[in-house]
């Protein structure tokens, strides 16, 4: 049976073999922690953050670079669909969203976040306009939800403007609530640190 004083000695050998690096792995400054230094959740089972823009993400995980994000995140990736007259996120598109909040939060150099609404041209061109804001607006508080920090994010509705679709030949009105259904969607843009 070993002694006590050969396995402390065995132990501070191990302990000089463990490599430097080892030592100088990142920490993470900016999470939140309680009174027992315990690092704060959310109910979404993910680090509470004071920023994001840290050079580890809100766990103490190496960050994302720009070229990462980018590679990762496509304009398709980055634009969420909606029901005709409908600003609710289905499952499919919140499954996105949290795909996009994950990239973004392990991410330094993401600086902010602008979330731009879209509608159809189908119906009264002012109503267009509030129903894109309340999708820009949907998606911005599904993102808060996620951790993403709402003060880096602006939101704005732009009704019927910039559509992606050439409907002009179709007349049956279902026919042509499919047609559009590319323009009622929510693009995410992201703004990258200089």
């Amino acid at each position: 049976m070993m002694n006590i004083k050969k396995a402390s000695l065995l132990a501070a050998f191990g302990v000089m073999l463990v490599p430097a690096a080892v030592f100088a792995a990142p920490v993470a400054q900016d999470v939140v922690k309680d009174a027992r230094g315990n690092v704060v959740m959310n109910t979404h089972n993910n680090c509470v953050v004071t920023k994001w823009t840290s050079a580890t993400d809100e766990c103490g995980r190496a960050g994302m670079n720009k070229k990462d994000i980018l590679s990762r995140l496509s304009t398709e990736e980055r634009t969420v669909y909606f029901d005709f007259n409908k600003s609710t996120l289905n499952t499919g598109e919140k499954a996105k969203l949290d795909e996009i909040s994950s990239i973004i939060l392990a991410s330094k150099e993401v600086d902010s976040v602008d979330i731009i609404g879209y509608a159809d041209k189908m119906g009264n061109p002012s109503y267009n306009k509030v129903l894109s804001k309340r999708r820009a607006e949907s998606v911005k508080k599904y993102l808060a939800t996620k951790g993403l920090r709402t003060n880096n994010v602006s939101v704005q509705g732009m009704g019927e403007n910039n559509s992606v679709t050439n409907c002009s030949t179709i007349t049956e009105r279902s026919a042509l609530i499919s047609c559009l259904a590319a323009d009622r969607r929510v693009e995410i843009q992201l703004n990258m640190m200089q």
